[in-house]
């Protein structure tokens, strides 16, 4: 990291700039703390894409899709902002050297780590295509090695620059060595030329030089598009695999799942091993950071929507202390609202509030999504198999999607009949906020098999929990459920409810929980996460989630 120059920013959107990594045709990549202390890497575009609109909605474009790539050797997304005076994205800061200050300091990686290294990055490339992106500039520079493996960064983005691009001067955007004979040809790059440069990043991994040679010269190019790849010095069990993926046929070349699968699998130390020291601890981060914050700035907006969250409870709560007992309006009489719905949150109507999705329009909502907050279904999705996460989504009757919220059970915990869940949201669009209110969670302790509903409970914890929008667009907030949290528990909003307000049993978003006290072995916990796991609904509960414990 290289000090901040004269003019770079201090603070971008909730980001407060500690240094420079690095900088390239498409932008400046910045180090930076958000108000957490927790470490990001920045990414602020140049002033010549930031002033071309068709560029901007590319960016835009690419980000919507970004935003959904999780997996394995892909480093978190945290937050953007295409509408800035100058759009930035901002993802987890993943510490190490690049393969190529590696490979040039250090020489070829070791066989077990090679083979390892290809695996993951395949794997990465895999997520990254399934979500519909494809990286476009993948070289030994865009991929960090860390103390835990592998990371792929930069994805996705180069498309919004090579459009403009080719828009302006028909140049081709990437660096040659590590660009597919394709796109020489003229041809779109696909997820086919992604795996291209995979294997040539490989071979460099194994070998210190690119399969068509070195340099960025006419040698190189020629090579690419008709000589055969030079593959001395790559263990022979690597070999099939990345010659299948250089082929100069695109149509002949392997997916990146079919390219990860047909590697082997070795047994590697920790990657530590093989790298140079690397500092993992963020203190210096923080004492070269800008001060943060004031946590009322930082705040603001949910204490402004709490306080009149508040104000509306109290004054129903007095103005129903002076209604007759029987009257309907107060809900205590037996059959009144309240008896006949006891899910139903009266602070929650309101925010929701707008059309049948029941999302209220943002003023700014782009007009390709307008019909969907007047007309669309929320639908909930599980979003991945590696932990328990899901994405609140609205969806029109053409089928168009927006994904608004990504909601994942970070963990989990007990005190007498007391349970909290830990909870982490992301407001996935540019525009607009959502609001998270404690009943858009609840949790099931009973569930027999040929059940056809989930008979829900909703939690104790009341109000707005928090408010994400693109400037502040992660949350993080305890649910409180008194009584135990049950076996399952869920984010399952009114708005995501049939019409008569229920949620079938094959309803996504259930999570098992295991209680960390009693040290309850979960059957399919979620890796790193032993009391959060998968839940088996067709075997009932409690024996769907949980042996006895221990």
């Amino acid at each position: 990291m290289s000090p901040v120059q004269s003019g770079d920013p201090r603070a971008v959107g909730p980001f407060r700039i500690v240094g420079r990594l690095g900088a390239g045709g498409m932008g400046t990549v910045y180090a930076a703390l958000d108000d957490r202390d927790r470490r990001a890497a920045l990414k602020l575009v140049h002033a010549m894409y930031a002033a071309d609109p068709d560029f901007r909605d590319r960016f835009a474009r690419e980000v919507r899709l970004v935003r959904r790539v999780r997996g394995e050797g892909v480093p978190r997304f945290l937050a953007a902002d295409t509408r800035a005076d100058v759009p930035w994205l901002a993802t987890e800061y993943v510490p190490g050297p690049t393969l190529d200050a590696r490979v040039r300091g250090g020489g070829p990686l070791p066989a077990g780590f090679l083979a390892d290294f290809a695996r993951v990055t395949a794997r990465a490339l895999a997520g990254i295509h399934a979500v519909g992106v494809v990286h476009r500039d993948l070289k030994p520079g865009n991929v960090i090695l860390s103390p835990d493996g592998p990371r792929v960064l930069d994805f996705g983005i180069a498309r919004a620059a090579e459009e403009t691009a080719l828009t302006r001067t028909g140049a081709l955007v990437g660096t040659p060595g590590w660009i597919a004979p394709e796109q020489y040809r003229g041809e779109i790059a696909t997820e086919r030329s992604d795996v291209f440069a995979w294997a040539c990043m490989a071979v460099f991994a194994a070998t210190g030089r690119g399969p068509f040679g070195s340099g960025t010269g006419e040698g190189v190019i020629s090579a690419v598009l008709s000589a055969p790849p030079v593959l001395d010095g790559v263990p022979d069990p690597l070999r099939p695999v990345l010659a299948a993926a250089l082929d100069k046929d695109p149509a002949r070349r392997p997916s990146a799942a079919e390219a990860a699968a047909a590697l082997p699998d070795l047994t590697v130390g920790p990657w530590a091993a093989v790298l140079p020291p690397v500092d993992t601890v963020p203190d210096s981060w923080v004492r070269a950071a800008p001060p943060r914050r004031p946590w009322a700035r930082r705040h603001g907006r949910v204490l402004a929507v709490a306080a009149a969250a508040t104000a509306v409870a109290v004054t129903t709560a007095t103005a129903s202390a002076l209604l007759p007992p029987d009257d309907p309006a107060g809900g205590g009489a037996a059959g009144g609202p309240a008896a006949q719905d006891p899910s139903a949150d009266p602070a929650q109507g309101s925010a929701a509030g707008g059309g049948p999705a029941g999302e209220t329009t943002p003023d700014d909502v782009p007009e390709e999504y307008r019909d969907l907050y007047e007309n669309g279904t929320v639908v909930v999705t599980a979003d991945a198999d590696t932990e328990p996460a899901v994405v609140h989504s609205l969806v029109g009757t053409d089928g168009t999607t927006l994904d608004q919220l990504r909601i994942t059970f970070t963990g989990s915990s007990q005190h007498s009949a007391t349970a909290r869940v830990e909870v982490r949201a992301e407001y996935l669009p540019d525009f607009g906020s959502l609001q998270l209110h404690g009943r858009d969670f609840a949790w099931v302790d009973e569930l027999a098999p040929g059940d056809g509903y989930l008979a829900f409970e909703r939690p104790t914890s009341a109000g707005v929990l928090a408010e994400p929008d693109p400037q502040n667009p992660v949350a993080e907030f305890q649910v409180t459920f008194f009584g135990g949290p049950g076996e399952l528990v869920y984010y399952l909003p009114e708005t995501a409810l049939d019409e008569d307000r229920r949620a079938p049993v094959d309803q996504p978003g259930g999570f098992c929980v295991g209680d960390p006290d009693f040290d309850t072995h979960l059957h399919d916990p979620y890796p790193g996460s032993p009391h959060l796991g998968r839940a088996d609904l067709a075997a009932g509960l409690p024996e769907g989630c949980a042996t006895t414990p221990s």
